[in-house]
């Protein structure tokens, strides 16, 4: 009798681990969707988080709201100052006071780029499909320990980023891109952690950015807001008096 349930709790154990092995793209993202949460981003209209920015050993208050469709608008005071970088779906533009000036300027072509992406509030990865983007399971990788799920995804624009999903609790673990600016290929690491529940959604509080394999900064988010009101002057370019 003992070795007959010997066997049996074998034949499951290998017949667990072959499914795990099994798992197919859509399996991953599937389980990625369930575990986070993010079809209930679907109802939201708007976002805004706040917190701090730390970078260059300072620390800075940061505010960022995403309101659909593909509005961005990120806020940062930096020693009195405050920075402004927006996007209104088309155009995108920043007030940066320390480069000398305080009038809004046209973002180059790479940044708007750049905003597009960030302004997407489920991410590149939700519905990848619908938005023209390429996606790839690459297998599984080590990551401090615990293995995690590759995806490559190649999106409309030619960027390419890859996904860490845990292969246990299937939350986003980090990112790498390989972004062109200016013809140039860039490389970076995005880390997400201290994951919290917002609105019944799983969301990263801290996110660290890196250029080879050197922090340069982390957004730490304290508070999230979901469906306030928000303005679209907000992502406007503001007119600039004569």
């Amino acid at each position: 009798m003992k070795k007959s349930i010997a066997l049996s709790v074998i034949a499951f154990l290998l017949v667990a681990s072959g499914h795990t092995q099994e798992m197919k793209l859509d399996d991953v993202i599937g389980a990625y969707y369930k575990a986070t949460g993010i079809e209930k981003m679907k109802s939201w209209t708007t976002f805004k988080t706040s917190g701090k920015t730390i970078a260059q050993g300072m620390e800075f208050p940061t505010v960022l709201i995403i309101k659909r469709p593909s509005k961005l608008r990120v806020e940062a005071e930096v020693q009195g100052n405050k920075m402004v970088q927006a996007f209104d779906g088309t155009q995108g533009w920043s007030v940066v006071p320390w480069s000398g000036s305080s009038v809004p300027q046209d973002m180059t072509a790479d940044e708007v780029k750049g905003m597009k992406d960030q302004s997407d509030m489920e991410g590149a990865l939700y519905n990848w499909k619908g938005k023209g983007h390429q996606a790839e399971l690459l297998g599984k990788e080590d990551m401090e320990g615990s293995p995690a799920y590759k995806i490559k995804l190649i999106k409309a624009n030619g960027d390419i980023d890859t996904y860490y999903i845990d292969a246990e609790s299937f939350i986003l673990l980090k990112t790498s891109s390989k972004v062109k600016i200016q013809g140039n290929e860039v490389e970076g690491e995005t880390v997400f952690t201290n994951y919290k529940n917002v609105e019944g959604v799983l969301m990263a509080g801290s996110i660290s950015n890196k250029i080879k394999d050197q922090v340069v900064s982390q957004i730490v988010f304290d508070k999230a807001e979901v469906n306030i009101p928000v303005s679209d002057s907000l992502f406007m370019k503001p007119a600039v008096k004569k």
